[in-house]
């Protein structure tokens, strides 16, 4: 495992190449610690030595380059490694559970990857695998990068002297972003439902009775 100490002297002498370069490889695939290396990015910025906004920035853009990447090798090569790898049970069982899996939930699995260690390295793949379509993953990609960008930069600015604490809870707080992230979503898809089924009722009402109108 990295040392904090070991990350943050790269930090010095290659900046945000150092930063960016472990998480996009991380998403796209190769198992690296790319969560610590942002808090410790994130750590540096609250004493000056990075900018927390171009953090999150290129944090964002590491991410969501990275997935997509990690998508089209999923889509266009996946299978076949998966195939060659078939004498590792565990390994053919776990791909066939993350498929299903994005299969089912769609673009909700996409952000909850983001914030699982080891979804965050492979979930790209198997989204990739699913078949899901490139729109729906590049969105919620999107979402779930920028989002999971942010929250770590801050968290990682507010308590830079502590970031094996925070990578202790990091876990539950994912967690509890997802749930924020997919009740919100569900209000407002609630809500729309609500609203075009009402527009229709009244239509309905207006043509056949011209006078009517719904509360």
């Amino acid at each position: 495992m990295l040392d904090n100490g070991l990350i943050e002297e790269w930090l010095r002498s290659w900046g945000y190449l150092t930063l960016f370069v472990p998480l996009m490889l991380e998403t796209a695939g190769i198992p690296l610690p790319g969560g610590t290396i942002l808090l410790v990015a994130a750590a540096a910025s609250s004493r000056g030595i990075l900018n927390p906004f171009v953090v999150a920035a290129v944090a964002s853009l590491a991410a969501i380059i990275g997935d997509n990447i990690g998508f089209c090798i999923g889509r266009y090569g996946g299978r076949r490694l998966v195939d060659r790898l078939s004498h590792i049970t565990h390994v053919e069982a776990g791909i066939v559970w993350g498929e299903r899996f994005f299969a089912l939930h769609g673009g909700k699995a996409v952000v909850l990857a983001r914030w699982t260690a080891g979804l965050r390295i492979f979930g790209a793949w198997i989204a990739g695998m699913s078949q899901m379509r490139w729109r729906t993953f590049l969105v919620w990609n999107t979402v779930g990068g920028i989002t999971w960008a942010c929250t770590l930069t801050a968290v990682g600015y507010a308590f830079g002297e502590s970031i094996e604490r925070v990578e202790n809870v990091l876990g539950v707080g994912g967690a509890i972003v997802f749930a924020v992230i997919v009740v919100i979503a569900g209000v407002i898809i609630l809500r729309w439902l609500h609203r075009r089924q009402k527009a229709r009722t009244e239509a309905l009402l207006a043509e056949q009775f011209p006078d009517s109108r719904v509360d």
